[in-house]
């Protein structure tokens, strides 16, 4: 194959890879505990509930700086937190201090199945007094592309650990961009629209270069012509 067919060849090739085998792109979206799509429930027990207010916490107290928007929802007992989404994973955020250990640590449910790989780890970070903000307590990935609805649910445990107590901060969720599903109607309308003016080039290109090679190739004879009465031989291309 000729140097001037491979380089449009391999843009016509570079193309279609790039259209259809296109890794998908996902974004990270961020709700804040604020947010009304999270659902607030404090039904259950007396001592359930939600509070807005940050709590007062000895000897050191909560910097709202420091806190997503500078908002935290503070949660008691039985209380829950429902939010729907529609994403491939996501994560939860609280703000913790050291007390979180003396309380029962809340559950975390995906459509209603509860998620054993909650991170305990990240209840046990306080250090001393020290309060840790952006806590990462729960991640879950892998998930469907589609709806999907987590639950934050606090317990009640009077002999051992007591009622729960946790502050949520916000939550973070990956949402993958529609290209997954494939590529868009007018992205292949472009590529082929592309791709057949591309290959009438190359028709053209390739009958221009066969038509010139065979102006080369013609078929020489001798061919007498008089003039004044004396002849004088010229060669005739015969194709």
């Amino acid at each position: 194959m000729s140097r001037s067919l491979t380089i449009p060849l391999l843009f016509v090739i570079s193309l279609l890879y790039v259209v259809f085998a296109a890794e998908p792109s996902s974004r990270d979206v961020i709700v804040d505990d604020e947010n009304p799509s999270i659902v607030y429930n404090s039904e259950g027990t007396i001592s359930s509930s939600w509070s807005t207010t940050i709590p007062s916490l000895q000897p050191e107290g909560i910097d709202t700086a420091q806190l997503y928007s500078g908002t935290a929802h503070t949660a008691q007992g039985a209380a829950t937190a429902s939010f729907e989404f529609t994403g491939v994973s996501i994560d939860v955020y609280f703000a913790l201090t050291n007390l979180t250990t003396l309380f029962t640590l809340p559950t975390f449910s995906i459509d209603g199945v509860v998620q054993t790989d909650r991170i305990e780890e990240a209840f046990l970070d306080g250090n001393g007094t020290q309060i840790v903000y952006n806590a990462l307590v729960f991640t879950k990935s892998g998930l469907t592309n589609g709806k999907h609805v987590l639950e934050i649910s606090g317990g009640v445990d009077i002999d051992v650990s007591g009622d729960s107590f946790f502050i949520l901060d916000y939550i973070k969720y990956t949402q993958a961009d529609d290209r997954q599903t494939g590529p868009r109607p007018w992205v292949i309308g472009v590529t082929v629209g592309v791709c057949m003016v591309i290959a009438a080039a190359l028709v053209g290109l390739i009958y221009w270069i066969k038509q010139r090679r065979s102006w080369g190739r013609g078929i020489y004879e001798p061919v007498m012509l008089e003039k004044g009465g004396e002849s004088s031989a010229l060669l005739h291309a015969r194709s």
